[in-house]
């Protein structure tokens, strides 16, 4: 039997905060927990009694109109940061259950609602075709802007990130290695160095990369690329995407792209997929469920 029935949620917000503090938890996992009661709080507070709101009379409906609110929200609409809200709360009231602060707990016999990530976007054979000849176009215009051009094939043939493209310098790009022209991928932090990778580019993108060099003088610690992803990705919407009739293309598309590409192949091992893409075992085995989705005839990773 509850203890204090008149306890209040801003009063035991209070307590929540000091037993969190006490508890042996990352500061991140702290302030979610935190973070999320005070959100269902703020909910609460439209009603009457708000913060004031005895946490005996809090029901299993306060707690699910305050998820159908959050699908609703454009701030935390996505199922992830639902479902996270929702064990938030159920922590918060097993919590004060168990400290014998309510005598019900009203999380407890709310189900999780089962979702699927939603599956990236990727271009297919087709788009990627009328992107490479849209940005080819652009390259050789007038003012020679070849670096968008460039991004793309080198995203398309090796799937790194935008951060790891924009980082790499002349000197990573080796166009004349005998085992075959590559790119090195550098990470400096030590515990980032199972990323670091070699990554073969084919002719095509070589051809490209050497006219960029030359065409910006890239001298061996130059970066390759002398501008922002923003602006790269800006040009990638407002001039290449309409002229190759894409609704929008970004990093990550060609990243995708090229990881979907692959995966059909069938030329590598899981293993050898997880250390192309530099991923962490949490990391590959998250992209492997949706490559698995993307390309499954009847999903949306079917050849368009």
């Amino acid at each position: 039997m509850a203890r204090e029935t008149g306890l209040t949620l801003e009063d035991a917000l209070l307590r929540y905060e000091q037993h969190l503090a006490r508890r042996p938890l990352s500061d991140n996992s702290r302030k979610a927990f935190l973070g999320d009661a005070r959100i269902f709080s703020r909910y609460l507070c439209s009603g009457e009694q708000g913060g004031n709101l005895p946490v005996a009379r809090i029901t299993a409906g306060h707690i699910k109109g305050f998820l159908a609110e959050q699908a609703r929200s454009r701030v935390a609409a996505s199922p992830k940061s639902i479902e996270r809200r929702l064990t938030s709360l159920k922590v918060f009231f097993r919590w004060l259950h168990e400290t014998g602060q309510i005598a019900f707990d009203p999380a407890d016999g709310i189900a999780y609602r089962p979702f699927v990530d939603p599956l990236p976007d990727h271009l297919s054979d087709a788009e990627v075709s009328a992107v490479v000849q849209a940005a080819r176009a652009l390259a050789q215009s007038g003012r020679l802007e070849m670096r968008p051009l460039t991004a793309i094939l080198l995203v398309l043939d090796t799937g790194i990130k935008k951060g790891e493209c924009l980082n790499l310098l002349a000197s990573d790009v080796a166009l004349d290695d005998p085992d075959g022209a590559n790119i090195h991928v550098r990470y400096e932090k030590r515990r980032l160095q199972f990323k670091d990778r070699r990554l073969p580019i084919g002719d095509e993108c070589v051809q490209v990369v050497r006219a960029h060099m030359e065409r910006y003088e890239c001298g061996p610690q130059d970066k390759l690329f002398d501008c922002t992803g923003r602006n790269l990705e800006y040009i990638f919407n407002r001039r290449i995407a309409p002229q190759a009739g894409v609704p929008a293309l970004t990093f990550e598309m060609l990243r995708w792209t090229c990881a979907v590409r692959d995966f059909r192949s069938g030329r590598w091992s899981s293993e050898q997929l997880q250390a192309r893409y530099g991923l962490s075992a949490v990391g590959w085995a998250e992209m492997l469920a949706k490559l698995e989705r993307l390309t499954r005839p009847g999903e949306s990773g079917e050849e368009k």
